[in-house]
């Protein structure tokens, strides 16, 4: 984690040395928020075991398998990786980051961006619609203690790669809205993700290499949704903060094959961060 001012030291305590300490002192911290709040790139955890601490498994007993491994790395030499086996209706494949204890700065307002490598789609059971799943979405308790409201980048369509922006409640409150895009996910090459979840604004915000794909903004989408139960009427309402931000592969319908997703180069932070350059993408992610 960064954002403190650097510890400078000097034997001499020179007066040039206290000027040059307050200087650097006000630019840190005038530019706080252009800097990361936490990164990981895995490398500091034990390979064949869950990312340790502030990762925590989410499984909850699904069949999902999560470990640190080497087999794909964007940066040095280890990622998360999600392994969802086949031969299961679901399968919830997710760590998370409960942001009360380690970054409650990010419960109102969330950037993030992710390095991902997808094995290869969801192949539907033989007559079954494109596999639904999510990579990541950050969930919160409503402020009438009745629901969770959750923000997820997802996929669906075109054959399980298609992004789409999901929006959904847990009981009694029954609400699931989608906002499908024509952006594929690509397989067997590194893609960068980016999201942006905001309170205040009932916003998110989601990219994919560079390009923005969907922006919601006060509860509504940019484009068409669907929505299947809609009791609060196609509002996308953000919970009063964010306390968890959940990643993986989180699968809602069973398939032929298994599929393996790699995690590297996290970071969240309270602007953009962008993309950094991947060879053979044409969009670079740059913040604007």
């Amino acid at each position: 984690m960064t954002g403190a001012a650097p510890i400078l030291r000097s034997k001499t305590g020179a007066a040039p040395f206290a000027a040059a300490y307050l200087f650097l002192s006000c630019l840190v911290l005038s530019s706080a928020k252009a800097h990361p709040l936490f990164t990981d790139d895995f490398e500091s955890h034990p390979a064949g075991q869950i990312p340790g601490a502030p990762w925590k498994e989410e499984t909850y007993q699904s069949g999902a398998v999560i470990t640190v491994d080497s087999q794909h790395a964007f940066s040095g030499n280890q990622a998360l990786h999600i392994h969802n086996p086949r031969g299961a209706k679901y399968r919830r494949g997710y760590v998370a980051i409960h942001l009360a204890g380690p970054l409650p700065a990010l419960q109102p307002e969330m950037y993030g961006r992710a390095l991902v490598w997808l094995d290869a789609a969801p192949e539907p059971l033989p007559g079954a619609p494109p596999v639904q799943w999510t990579l990541l979405q950050g969930e919160g308790r409503s402020a009438d203690d009745r629901y969770n409201p959750i923000y997820r980048y997802a996929f669906q369509q075109h054959d399980g790669l298609g992004l789409m922006a999901n929006f959904e409640t847990t009981p009694p409150v029954t609400t699931d809205c989608k906002r499908h895009t024509d952006l594929v996910l690509p397989t067997r090459r590194w893609a960068c993700v980016e999201w942006h979840m905001k309170v205040a604004t009932n916003e998110m915000r989601l990219w994919l290499d560079g390009r923005e794909a969907v922006h919601v903004v006060n509860g509504r989408a940019d484009g068409p949704t669907q929505c299947l139960g809609n009791d609060l009427d196609g509002q996308w309402r953000a919970p009063p903060k964010f306390n968890s931000l959940y990643m993986g592969f989180e699968r809602y319908m069973d398939s032929v094959n298994d599929q393996d997703l790699w995690i590297d180069d996290v970071a969240l932070a309270l602007e953009r961060v962008g993309c950094p350059a991947m060879p053979g993408v044409t969009a670079t992610g740059a913040k604007r």
